[in-house]
């Protein structure tokens, strides 16, 4: 073989190694560039859904309050319809206990 063509073949045989280890950094870039994006959609996915929870405690509360004031509401109206029916019979309660106690 010819010192021509022992030189081309090394020049090949360089190129090939130096093309393999390109292609090798390249995919260890894409790697690390896919394993990046994916950590940052993970957390972007993370921060989104505790958004959500957030929102919906928000609103489950808010309801809940709504909810207790409108069975406070109606709480205070019984008692005040209670209290009103017991002064409307308190007279005849009291003219009892009397007609018990001057008959003892």
């Amino acid at each position: 073989m010819s010192l021509e063509a022992i030189t081309k073949i090394r020049a090949v045989e360089d190129g090939i190694e130096q093309s393999k280890a390109d292609a090798k950094a390249q995919a260890q870039k894409l790697v690390a560039d896919a394993e990046r994006e994916g950590r940052a959609l993970l957390q972007k996915g993370r921060e989104k859904s505790a958004g959500a929870s957030a929102e919906a405690l928000k609103q489950a509360e808010e309801a809940a309050a709504v909810r207790r004031n409108e069975i406070l509401a109606q709480a205070e109206k019984d008692c005040k319809k209670l209290k009103a029916d017991a002064d409307a019979r308190m007279d005849k309660a009291v003219q009892a206990i009397l007609g018990r106690v001057v008959d003892s």
